[in-house]
Formats: C-alpha cells, structure tokens, sequence
C-alpha cells in the first residue's frame, strides 16, 4: 500500500497544477475591458465665447453739484448739516432777505410812479395835438411831448428790470437744494456774512454714478463705446452690475499711461463715490467649440484632446483659442458634438481602448492631473 500511494502522488500533484493554471487563465481572459482606460467624457459643444479686457475701477459721482451764494449778506438760518440726506427744493440756508426787500419796494414804487406820470403825459399829448390841429400850438412843442413820453416808457422797462433783479435776488435768499442728493461738506454757519460766489456746500449724489475704468494704452485699440461692461464692487458680494462704454477719454491720464472708459449706471444699492469695482469689458464676442479645459493634454507633439468613437480613443491636435479655467474654446480639431476623454485623459494614446465610467467607478483624477502635466 505504501509504495501505491508514493507511486499516485505526483499523479495527483500533475492533475491539481493543471486544474489551477487552466482556472487562473480562463478568469483573465473572459474578463470584459480588463485593458482598456477607465475614463469620463463630455460633448464638446457650441458657445458664446468672450474675450474680456480685465481692470479695476473707481465710482463717481456724476452730479457733485457745488453750491455757492448768489447774493451777498449775512446769514439767518443753516437747515443742513454735513451727511444729511436732501431732496430736490429742500431749503438748505437762509440769508437775511431784508435788504432785497427793500430793493424790490423801491422797484415797484418807482414803477407805479411811472406808470401815473406816463398816463399824464399821455393825456398831454392827446390835447396839444389837438392844439396843433386848431394852430394853438407849434409842431415842435408836440414833438417835445412825444419824447418826454417815449422817455417815460423806457424808464418804466428800467425800473420793472429793477424789480425783476430785485425779486429774482430775493429768491436767492433762500437756497434750496437742486437735486437729491447727501450733504457732504458744509462751510459756514449761522451769523455768517457771505458774498457773491462764496462755497456754501458740496453736494454728491449717489444715485447716477459714473465708473471710471483705466486701462493700458497697449488695450485702447480694443475699446470701443458701446461695448458691454460687467462691474462687481467687493463691498457688495457678488452682486454684478452691467453698463456699456459711453466714453473713452481721449489721450493719456497724467503719467499714469492709461486710457479712461467711462461708463454710466443708476445705483445698485450700497455702491457709493471713491469705491472700487472690479471689472471686465466684452471686447469680442463670438460662436465657438468649447471643451472641458481638463481635456487638453499636452503631448510632444502639441496639445491633444482625444475624441472617443466606439470605445476607443483618437487622438486630436488641437489650435486652443481663448482658455478658462474650467472650460477652454478649440480653434480647430474638434467639432461640435464630439464626445472627448476628460478624467483620465491623461493615460490615453491614440487608439487605446476606452471604458466610460458609470455612476459606481471612480477615476484618478490626482494621477490624470500629474499625467497631463
């Protein structure tokens, strides 16, 4: 028996080696994709594609009116202080209107007395006319009434021009405020004299605002007016406000060696005079293929995305346009519709076999960074 069983050993050695390399191999081989790259794709796809012309701006304001004193005299009442929010007609500061009121008493008194003396010389006139017909009176005489009366009139003009003036200045006693607006400085006080053309305040609106934007000398041939601005101020989150280019100064900002395009917006909310914006101006607009940007592999030859056709990859060179960072426009090299290897593109070669990957399998996106680097 013991010499049975030495003699079946190595039979049975034979028999179980030869099962397990026939199990391993067949496993290998009837396992689906085992040599194709776990990948995800994307359909490269028609977009808007613009090109942006970036810089930091300040506002303004766009109504800083200056108010000054129109009339001299000593001040009465001051209603405003600086930071005080006004409407337009608010009454600002009053000045002592007694002087102007006399003024215009003396204008209506002298016109009223005037008017009486012209209505005298009226009736004068009318009766040596009547004279003159009769030869009770000379020619001249009648000619000498009619200029006295002709004088007359054109003083009364004068004097209603005096009262005019004198009315006109009388308003002016009152200064008012001629557009909403806030108060931002203020210099003087009550009891004050002021005269004719003296600072009385300094207005600023906040609600028209005017957002200067410079920009190098080297960018003003890709301005224009008209073109689109979007604008965010760091103060206000993200909210973006958008305006178009009205202006674009001419020559170059002091020694600054900039160009200045001015753009005019209502306020937003929040955005005040001296803030700054951040902004990009629309300088071409155009229809174009855009692709992931994780998509561009560079390889010796140039830059590559790898269009994916029944599972298998085909490497493309491609002509890069405007670059983002998360999506990148192709000039040229892959069309609209075309499906592209984005995670794990990196590990690609033309013709390799592909596998997309599903909702349950992960891709190395770390390796396929390195990889594409």
């Amino acid at each position: 028996m013991s010499r049975l069983r030495l003699a079946l050993l190595p039979c049975l050695a034979s028999l179980l080696v030869a099962c397990g390399d026939n199990g391993d191999s067949s496993s290998e081989e009837n396992q689906p994709g085992a040599d194709a790259v776990l990948i995800t794709t994307e359909t490269a796809r028609t977009e808007t594609v613009e090109i942006l012309e970036r810089t930091i701006g300040r506002i303004t304001s766009r109504t800083t009116p200056n108010i000054a004193s129109e009339v001299s005299g000593q001040i009465t009442d001051v209603h405003v202080d600086a930071g005080d929010r006004v409407e337009r007609g608010e009454l600002l500061l009053e000045i002592d209107p007694e002087p102007y009121q006399l003024a215009r008493a003396s204008a209506a008194t002298e016109i009223r007395r005037l008017e009486v003396s012209i209505r005298n010389q009226e009736r004068e006139l009318v009766r040596n006319r009547e004279l003159l017909e009769d030869g009770f009176v000379t020619q001249s005489t009648v000619d000498g009434l009619e200029s006295e009366l002709e004088a007359s009139r054109e003083q009364l003009q004068a004097a209603q021009v005096q009262l005019d003036s004198a009315e006109r200045d009388l308003r002016k006693t009152r200064i008012e405020a001629p557009v909403d607006a806030e108060v931002d400085e203020r210099n003087v006080s009550d009891g004050d004299y002021v005269a004719v053309g003296e600072a009385l305040f300094r207005l600023l609106s906040q609600d028209l605002l005017q957002v200067r934007l410079p920009y190098p000398e080297t960018a003003s041939q890709r301005l224009e007016t008209g073109q689109i601005a979007r604008m965010r101020a760091p103060l206000s989150g993200d909210q973006e406000v958008g305006g178009t280019i009205r202006e674009l100064r001419p020559g170059l900002m002091g020694g600054s060696r900039t160009v200045e395009a001015i753009v005019n917006i209502e306020n937003p909310g929040g955005w005040r005079e001296g803030g700054s914006v951040n902004a990009d101006v629309v300088v071409i607009s155009r229809d174009g293929v855009v692709v992931p940007t994780a998509a561009i592999v560079q390889r010796p030859a140039g830059e590559v995305v790898y269009v994916i056709e029944d599972n298998k990859a085909h490497a493309r060179e491609v002509e890069v346009g405007r670059r983002g960072r998360d999506r990148t426009e192709i000039l040229d090299g892959v069309d609209d519709g075309d499906a592209v290897a984005v995670d794990g593109a990196g590990f690609l070669s033309d013709g390799a076999k592909v596998r997309i990957a599903d909702d349950d399998d992960e891709v190395d996106e770390a390796d396929d960074a390195d990889a594409t680097r």
